[in-house]
């Protein structure tokens, strides 16, 4: 009989079932899906995103230093014990030229005792303060930061350069370390085909056992190879997903040919490159502003030597009584404006530390932008060399395998005939396995080289086409 327990156990297979192929599930990549992934997921762009907004809030917050602030206020005070003062009795010296008439006033007392005010006051109102005058300290802290946006801006243009950079060489080296499994899985078959001849020569008395036993050994020292290859390629699928952001269950394979395109920047001239450089690399630009900020600090610290002009005005209400029935029209209205200057005289030198220490950050931020500048000027120079070089290497690997696909084959027809030894199958074999993996090698340095120029000059966009 079909019982719940027996059902429930169903349930929870297939549940468990889906879950795992769920988490199994794999995603094929190509270069514009992980370029667009990375942009869209990675942390360290979506850092540099909210510093963004960070720098963009901190301009409102310098703007408040010179717009008018509105303050309300209210304030309850009870008097659990009204103080008393002493004060001298006044009356009696007026009343003086009538103690004929009046006896009593010598015993009215010299000096009299008396409590002010009532036991419960409530104070409400409103002040507005407006800084008249700052000593151009309220000017030079909005100009700093709406220049320390600009630099957010800029680290976030750079941030999203170099993910771009690190992500197209992530995906290529997963086509490199595949392509390199593939080279190693040929490399092998051709050895399994040259061990099958081999073995029906020997089976013939038309090869000696030393030549089946080196074949055997050529096998057997390609497995560990593939192996490795295979372990590369998954170490760099891991790599890949790691820059992408994908969860750590996500299975992942790439898909993308390795292919030469003639890049427009071949037909520039170095110092065209540099001078392009100096104009678009975003952190040039953020430097920029940074020393516009680092003056405006100086502006900042002078304005510490300064005096300052304040505006004031309070509108308030009073209200006194020895109980608790406040009612609004029984109080009594204050309305005062003020204006107040404040002329700095010493504050412990401070100030003149201050102004020191800003003229010094400037300096220092001259000095760091020149080594920016001779920085970059040799990045843009190093990548240009080795866009150059990766370009020759790829056009002499491309000639050298068909050369060896060539040999490769006289070389087995040779042997198949018996006008060559194993040896020569063997070299012959070997030579293409390497002619290949030059091959890969230099492709993806030109690949890499391509985008590396790109990202040194300061206009990698996205994905290159051409």
């Amino acid at each position: 009989m079909f019982s719940f327990k027996k059902l429930w156990v169903m349930v929870f297979i297939l549940i468990l079932v889906s879950v795992t192929i769920y988490a199994q599930e794999k995603v094929t990549l190509t270069l514009e899906k992980s370029v667009q992934s990375a942009l869209d997921k990675n942390p360290q762009l979506k850092i540099a995103e909210k510093e963004l907004s960070k720098a963009s809030a901190a301009v409102w917050s310098a703007w408040s230093n010179v717009l008018p602030k509105l303050d309300g206020s209210i304030n309850f005070q009870h008097a659990w014990d009204i103080q008393q003062q002493t004060i001298p009795n006044f009356l009696k010296p007026m009343l003086a030229p009538l103690a004929p008439y009046m006896p009593e006033l010598e015993q009215m007392p010299d000096y009299v005792t008396m409590s002010f005010g009532l036991e419960n006051t409530l104070r409400y109102g409103a002040t507005v303060t407006q800084p008249v005058f700052l000593g151009g300290a309220g000017i030079a802290g909005i100009q700093m930061a709406n220049s320390a946006t600009r630099v957010a801006e800029q680290n976030l243009e750079e941030t999203r350069q170099s993910l771009i950079l690190n992500t197209t060489r992530a995906f290529y080296g997963c086509l490199l370390a595949k392509k390199l499994f593939q080279v190693q899985q040929e490399a092998l078959n051709q050895s399994e085909a040259n061990l099958e001849i081999v073995q029906k020569k020997f089976n013939v008395g038309a090869a000696s056992g030393f030549d089946k036993m080196r074949a055997e050994v050529e096998v057997a020292n390609l497995k560990p190879a593939l192996i490795s290859a295979r372990n590369n390629y998954q170490s760099a699928l891991t790599a890949l997903k790691n820059i992408l952001g994908l969860e750590r269950g996500v299975m992942v394979e790439v898909e993308g040919e390795f292919e030469y395109a003639e890049d427009e920047f071949t037909n520039l001239s170095l110092s065209e490159l540099q001078n392009m450089a100096f104009q678009k690399r975003p952190l040039l630009k953020a430097l920029e502003d940074q020393k516009r900020i680092t003056q405006k600090g100086i502006t900042l610290a002078r304005s510490n030597f300064m005096p300052k002009l304040f505006f004031q005005t309070d509108y308030s209400f009073m209200l006194m009584r020895n109980d608790y029935h406040f009612r609004h029209a029984d109080a009594s209205k204050g309305f005062t404006s003020a204006m107040s200057l404040q002329i700095p005289l010493f504050h412990g030198f401070q100030s003149a530390a201050q102004y020191q220490k800003a003229r010094l950050d400037y300096r220092m931020m001259l000095d760091t932008e020149k080594q920016a500048y001779d920085g970059i000027a040799m990045e843009v120079e190093v990548a240009y060399n080795a866009f150059r070089e990766a370009k020759q290497k790829y056009l002499s690997a491309v000639q050298t395998v068909d050369l060896a696909k060539e040999a490769l084959r006289l070389a087995t027809m040779m042997y198949e005939e018996g006008a060559n030894t194993q040896l020569d199958v063997l070299s012959s074999q070997l030579a293409l396995t390497q002619a290949r993996l030059n091959h890969t090698n230099s492709i993806f340095e030109y690949q890499s080289s391509r985008y590396q120029l790109r990202k040194v000059v300061g206009v990698l966009k996205g994905v290159l086409d051409d």
